[in-house]
């Protein structure tokens, strides 16, 4: 879909409220959301009644786990999860590398390829800088710091701001899970038991009777029994086990993120060959950067759907970017931005067979230098100020009249 904004809300740069309107996300959320309250109502009204065990699980533990999962999806849905800023510029420290760095790219003007000395930069935000550790994604149409992946169940772009969120969205289904099929397991238990009329000795109103002939009409020996087969409860058993295997998976997988302090993209990228050495590399080893904090051990706050701290004199360098309220809503551009030759469309991307090199400035103009080697342009620099100085001294003698 995009960037979109509606009323000050979506992923536009203009945005002031986060909100992917991605209409598979919008629907594929209100799945998630729909499926936890029936989940809640479903195993309140079926599982819990005369088994004092039974309501402790779902008030003690089912209850707050499936408050905290709707809680952490609310925060993964609503955060930005690190979208790049118009007008964010690499930070102090890096840019004089990033500037001398070589970047190819598409030349809407005059076609194919080009070639030139500049930061990175992304054409589908309007240029705007490109963080190394940044990746464009298409669904919200930002660049997302530390993307892992576009999940519909949170219709949103898994960052370095929210992934924390999502993570504890998947945990806490888990555990919902486990507790259901809990639940599950004590009421089919409990309703094995059943005794017959004759045995009852007297027709107890308070009993539930099936009417199955093959169990000769006897009655439920527990109370309670009588919507075991209902269902809703059939639907809650499904429910249950699908999200059991499913969250399961998908916590085995982010394990790894937590541990490796890199999202799934890099990973990725990184096993293919196709990352230099270090690109992906965590910023720090003092934190998590997943969960934040000032440490890298559990803490308390890994568990809860609270927004993510990083230490101050870290922020920046993780974000991987320089931005405040100050600058200017456009993209930023370095102090001596130069185009480089343009590879014809045929070459396919292939590197252009001139080394480019900056821009020097003779006679007041700017010129590209077309030498191959580092002797040609230390010889042309040479003889450029050897002409500038003559036409200096020359300047100088017309000023105070002198002349031999």
């Amino acid at each position: 879909m995009g960037r979109s904004n509606v009323c000050n809300t979506g992923t536009d740069f203009e945005s002031k409220r986060w909100l992917s309107l991605d209409p598979c996300g919008l629907l594929c959320i209100s799945l998630s959301i729909s499926i936890h309250m029936f989940a809640i109502i479903a195993a309140g009204l079926t599982l819990i009644s005369h088994h004092t065990l039974a309501q402790v699980l779902y008030f003690g533990l089912y209850v707050p786990f499936a408050t905290l999962a709707l809680s952490s999806l609310f925060m993964a849905a609503t955060t930005n999860p690190g979208a790049v800023p118009m007008g964010a510029r690499p930070l102090p420290a890096n840019m004089a590398s990033e500037s001398d760095s070589i970047v190819t790219e598409r030349d809407p003007a005059r076609g194919g390829l080009r070639r030139r000395r500049g930061i990175r930069r992304c054409r589908k935000c309007n240029d705007n800088y490109k963080p190394a550790r940044s990746h464009h994604d298409s669904v919200t149409g930002r660049c997302i710091v530390k993307m892992d992946h576009f999940c519909p169940w949170v219709c949103n772009a898994v960052g370095i701001m929210n992934h924390k969120f999502f993570i504890l969205f998947i945990l806490y289904t888990f555990l919902t899970a486990i507790v259901s099929l809990a639940l599950l397991f004590i009421r089919v238990i409990r309703c094995g038991f059943y005794i017959t009329k004759a045995e009852s000795g007297h027709d107890n109103s308070t009993q539930q009777y099936t009417n199955d002939d093959s169990l000769d009409h006897h009655n439920y020996k527990y109370l309670g029994c009588d919507n075991i087969s209902s269902p809703m409860v059939g639907g809650l058993a499904i429910v249950t086990v699908l999200f059991f295997f499913f969250t399961c998976c998908m916590l085995l997988e982010q394990g790894e993120a937590v541990d490796t302090n890199m999202s799934k993209i890099a990973r990725m990228k990184t096993r293919a060959g196709l990352a230099e050495n270090g690109e992906y590399a965590p910023v720090a080893t003092e934190f998590n950067e997943v969960f934040g904090g000032e440490y890298p051990t559990m803490s308390w706050h890994w568990f809860l759907p609270l927004p993510v701290r990083f230490p101050e004199w870290a922020r920046d360098n993780i974000m991987g970017y320089e931005w405040d309220l100050t600058f200017p809503s456009t993209p930023y551009q370095e102090p001596a931005d130069t185009d480089g030759d343009t590879v014809g469309s045929a070459m396919s991307g292939r590197a252009s067979e001139k080394e480019i090199v900056a821009p020097m400035t003779v006679g007041g103009s700017d010129v590209e230098s077309g030498f191959d080697g580092p002797l040609e342009q230390e010889q042309h620099a040479v003889e450029t100020g050897s002409a500038s100085t003559k036409s200096d001294s020359l300047v100088n003698r017309r000023s105070t009249g002198s002349f031999t």
